[in-house]
């Protein structure tokens, strides 16, 4: 055994020091982007996110619209008075979480070494990855979180002791604060671990974790506007997606366009007057108001629900746009780099779910018989379905591309001679129509 030791040490050493170059490389370049938009106002939602943790450091009563994971987080770096360089500087951690938790949710499934590495070097100059690692945004810690709650369900059903089970509980409880839909996963993976291990204790012991994080920050936010809710956007974002104005493939625009007071929401007077009588209602009652009125449109009118629905699913699965619109956006030499952005984003998503979209087609109907694969599939639809429900854009995809890449990386192993090349083109088939799909409501609009 002495003998073997400095011949495993020989043979690990080398893919150890090339996952850590790997990461180094990673900062590299998003330290190089960060530093030409470090003192830039924050965009998008990171300017919200940072106003909520200056209401929560004020201690000033409010009702939470937005979820509170990222303004959680920024709290101790605004409580600091740092400023919009290190907010950003900060969301590199995230980028490290996601990258070590992608390798172990791969070594855990026992993907190869190089194929691990190969799809983190693909994530590494992705731009939205790198837009999301340096912007106070909800998508990098969704995904980090998720990957390492996979990973933690994986190991407690291997037998992992009770720091695993702490583990699952606590990413669990806090993915669940930064993205609300996040939920069902808190109770689905850990029923998971004791369907496969026929033990209640340690997912018991994840359930509480979760309940507890969830509970006392429903508990603070009952002091701050005495209602008890996570958040209260959930139903302005249903009826934005669910409304006789929702257009039927862009069901994201009334999530980011035609507010009150743009000139986009002149085209829409009877959409604007609803918007108006909203703001007549309590602020605090208003999710609830917009849920009533969304629900009751689509009993109405269950046919144009089915209709969306079926397009928010393809919708979500176009490549990626946010962080090519914003360089277009921002004039200057951002523009420049628009084309750059916009093109690698499709690449390197379509590398991703195009090889994966491929294998899992192409895969025998024993990776079926594998819960692994259950476990990653199911995690992708139920992240998925609240966005399938209410309103898409492939934006929101961010968080499932690593558990789909992993479940291609699964049917990649398990195929071998059995695949079904035909089968897997089809597949691929699908996917690239779903682009240009995608692209022409882009142009189109």
């Amino acid at each position: 055994m002495k003998e073997n030791q400095p011949q495993a040490i020989a043979a690990t050493w080398p893919r150890s020091v090339l996952f850590a170059t790997l990461l180094f490389i990673s900062l590299m370049i998003r330290i190089a982007a960060l530093l030409p938009v470090a003192g830039a106002p924050l965009a998008s939602d990171s300017g919200d996110y940072r106003e909520m943790a200056v209401q929560l450091l004020s201690r000033t009563h409010f009702v939470p619209y937005w979820p509170p994971g990222m303004s959680l987080y920024l709290a101790p770096f605004v409580a600091a008075g740092a400023g919009t360089m290190v907010l950003r500087a900060s969301m590199l951690l995230w980028w490290v979480l996601f990258f070590v938790g992608f390798a172990r949710l791969a070594k855990d499934l026992k993907i190869p070494e190089g194929l691990r590495l190969a799809v983190l070097a693909i994530f590494s100059v992705t731009p939205a990855l790198i837009h999301f690692s340096i912007e106070p945004m909800t998508q990098m810690p969704a995904a980090a979180l998720l990957v390492w709650a996979l990973s933690a369900t994986v190991r407690c059903v291997d037998g992992a002791g009770w720091g695993e089970a702490l583990l699952l509980g606590g990413s669990l409880g806090y993915f669940s604060l930064v993205r609300p839909s996040a939920l069902p996963l808190a109770v689905v993976l850990p029923v998971v671990v004791l369907l496969r291990r026929r033990s209640l204790s340690r997912p018991l012991a994840a359930v509480a974790v979760a309940a507890v994080m969830v509970a006392a920050w429903a508990v603070y936010a009952h002091q701050l506007c005495g209602r008890w809710m996570i958040n209260n956007s959930n139903g302005a974002n249903a009826y934005y997606g669910n409304n006789p104005w929702t257009p039927l493939y862009r069901t994201w625009y009334f999530g980011s366009h035609a507010k009150l007071g743009s000139d986009e929401i002149l085209q829409y007077p009877e959409y604007e007057s609803v918007l108006r009588s909203m703001t007549a209602v309590p602020e605090i009652d208003r999710g609830a108001a917009y849920q009533k009125l969304a629900t009751a449109y689509v009993l109405r009118h269950p046919g144009v629900f089915l209709l969306r629905t079926a397009n928010r699913i393809r919708c979500f699965w176009g490549f990626d746009i946010f962080t090519a619109a914003n360089l277009r956006g921002s004039g200057g030499s951002g523009r420049r780099w628009f084309p750059v952005a916009f093109v690698l984003d499709a690449v390197c998503y379509l590398a991703i779910a195009g090889f994966a979209f491929f294998w899992i087609a192409a895969a025998p109907a024993t990776l079926w018989r594998s819960w692994q694969a259950w476990l990653l599939t199911g995690a992708i639809v139920l992240y998925g379905l609240p966005y399938w429900v209410t309103m898409s854009h492939p934006t929101y995809h961010f968080p499932v591309l690593a558990p789909l890449a992993v479940l291609g990386l699964v049917a990649y192993r398990e195929s071998g001679s059995r695949a079904s090349r035909g089968r897997g083109w089809c597949a691929v088939l699908v996917l690239a129509l779903i682009q240009v799909e995608w692209m022409f409501f882009l142009t189109k609009n």
